[in-house]
């Protein structure tokens, strides 16, 4: 049973009745008329139970992206059923309206539709949905809830997609015209031309030139069908706060952003997120559903405080692929690498495969010493200066092991990794 608001403007005239009668056995009598009344309209309500509802939706979208979602609500009593029903997702789900007007008549049925617009990824679920029927007084009705099995999954943003037709077409200019003449790692046979002047003789085709009496060179482009491997840190190197998200988010538009265009260049790619434990894995994707299906692995993980596992990492690097691949790290590189054992992987990790490191770095701070400022402020400025210096010490340490280290903002790493992978395939070291 519930009580309309009328219902409570009406109780408030058995006070203006108690003070023109100044009796309050007139003020009990009224309000237990009023009680009385609502209990009676109540139970002549029909009961709640015979609305039934049918949800139509898609199952996932992404963050900031509407959602619509149609509801069939059915009357199958043989009576005429007013009142209100409300469907309820958490605050991050963002639906409007949440509430909805219905007058059904007996059989009848009514669509209403709301919108969706998430505020952050992951499941998103519908606890119950709460019916209220007014009864023929008007002064009251019946309330009834019931749970739900709704849910819509809701994916990453995506932010950084609008750098991939850029960088589509750079992978489609060096396909077209970036014809090596020195053979590399990640280079392959693509055709023979004549020798000009300028041209490296290692690059001239001996038996070539003797067979056709002209001297021809050998031309190399960059390899398709090599592997990638994208390890992503959803330990506490992803859980780090940068600004107001987390640098797990950052990994995450990377990620996707790497994935994708590796997809459009041809290359096989891999996907693992671990911190103490593997998290998930997307192994051997290729083409346009690739995104969506890195998208649905990360739409449930959250970064953890646990020290990340980067022996477990390089293990999990080694179950997919011996060949000479190239492995993109990211995570926040500090002094945390070095206790949680990055350092110690990279010598051998290094050694078989190409080591791209890319971190999320804070804003620098203005480091320089004012007079006015406060005891903290400097205590704050000299521990921000340390960490520099510390993160600093610790890159360079990186870079003499053989990787390779892409430090940028958080809507600036997407595209700073995407850069390094293009250059790779433009020298041909992939």
């Amino acid at each position: 049973m519930y009580v309309r608001f009328p219902t409570v403007i009406v109780s408030m005239l058995g006070v203006l009745v108690a003070l023109l009668t100044s009796s309050l056995a007139a003020l009990a009598l009224f309000e237990l008329l009023l009680l009385l009344a609502c209990v009676s309209d109540a139970a002549l309500a029909p009961s709640p139970r015979k609305l039934t509802f049918q949800r139509e939706a898609a199952a996932s979208t992404r963050v900031h992206t509407a959602l619509e979602q149609t509801f069939i609500l059915s009357n199958t009593s043989g009576r005429r059923m007013r009142g209100q029903w409300r469907d309820a997702w958490p605050p991050s789900a963002a639906v409007t309206p949440s509430r909805h007007s219905f007058d059904l008549a007996p059989g009848a049925s009514i669509t209403t539709t709301s919108t969706i617009t998430p505020l952050r990824r992951g499941t998103r679920k519908s606890e119950h949905v709460t019916v209220r029927i007014r009864g023929p007084l008007g002064l009251a009705g019946r309330q009834h809830s019931r749970p739900t099995l709704w849910e819509v999954r809701v994916l990453p943003p995506f932010t950084s997609r609008r750098h991939l037709p850029a960088r589509v077409a750079q992978l489609r200019e060096l396909e077209g015209r970036a014809l090596l003449l020195t053979r590399g790692q990640g280079t392959e046979f693509d055709s023979l031309r004549e020798y000009v002047a300028g041209d490296d003789v290692r690059a001239i085709d001996w038996r070539s030139t003797a067979r056709l009496g002209t001297t021809v060179v050998r031309t190399w482009r960059p390899e398709r069908d090599r592997r990638v491997i994208i390890v992503t840190d959803s330990g506490r190197g992803g859980a780090l706060r940068i600004g107001e998200n987390p640098a797990f988010d950052a990994y995450i538009e990377t990620s996707l952003l790497m994935a994708a265009l590796a997809g459009r260049a041809g290359d096989r790619v891999h996907v693992i997120t671990l911190d103490a434990h593997v998290r998930s894995v997307l192994t051997d994707s290729r083409g346009t559903r690739i995104i969506n299906r890195l998208g649905e692995a990360f739409a449930d993980v959250e970064p953890s405080l646990d020290a990340t596992d980067w022996q477990l990492a390089a293990s999990e690097i080694d179950r997919f692929t011996r060949q000479r691949s190239l492995v993109v790290l990211l995570t926040t590189v500090g002094l945390s690498s070095i206790s949680d054992g990055l350092l110690d992987i990279l010598p051998k990790l290094s050694l078989r495969h190409t080591v791209l490191i890319g971190s999320v770095q804070r804003a620098k701070a203005d480091l320089s010493p004012t007079p006015s400022e406060s005891a903290l402020q400097a205590f704050q400025t000299a521990a921000d200066a340390r960490s520099e210096l510390e993160t600093t010490a610790v890159i360079r340490s990186i870079q003499q092991l053989g990787a390779t280290v892409v430090q940028a903002d958080a809507d600036e790493l997407p595209p700073a990794i995407a850069d390094a992978y293009i250059e790779l395939k433009a020298h041909g070291k992939l």
